[in-house]
């Protein structure tokens, strides 16, 4: 009787520990993504330019270099977050930027440490967020585009 208790204790362990090694192994754990987008803001005034920074104007001069991206999942769990930055305006031949890029801004940003979620919500600033699946983000690369304007 004492020997089947050792074993069964034994056997118990074995499974204690399988179980905690196995969730330490960060290849069992699934991998952390990160989600690479572009803003991209066409409005009808021109954006203010200057020193590698594009800012909107009129109803959207809150866009700008630094403001926050934030990701969150269909539990409306904040699961990561990014800043905004400014691409650096296409120029001419000449130096001077062209009539459609005075009125737009292109700004990249990146939300890395993305955890397997089956819905991501990805607010910029104060505006209203735009939703993806994890299986839209898997066939785009994990990269978005999101688009402002007139």
């Amino acid at each position: 009787m004492q020997i089947r208790v050792i074993q069964a204790f034994g056997l118990v362990v074995a499974f204690v520990l399988v179980a905690v090694v196995g969730g330490c192994n960060p290849q069992l754990a699934p991998p952390l993504r990160t989600l690479g987008g572009v803003l991209i803001l066409d409005q009808r005034d021109p954006v203010e330019r200057g020193g590698g920074e594009c800012r909107g104007t009129g109803a959207y001069e809150d866009l700008r270099s630094g403001v926050p991206v934030v990701v969150r999942n269909d539990r409306d769990e904040q699961v990561g977050t990014g800043t905004l930055r400014a691409r650096p305006a296409p120029t001419s031949a000449d130096g001077t930027v062209p009539l459609a890029e005075r009125r737009r801004c292109v700004w990249e940003f990146a939300v890395p440490n993305l955890g397997a979620e089956a819905v991501y919500s990805v607010a910029i600033g104060n505006r209203g967020a735009v939703a993806y699946t994890h299986d839209e983000l898997d066939k785009a690369g994990w990269t978005v585009q999101i688009s402002l304007g007139s």
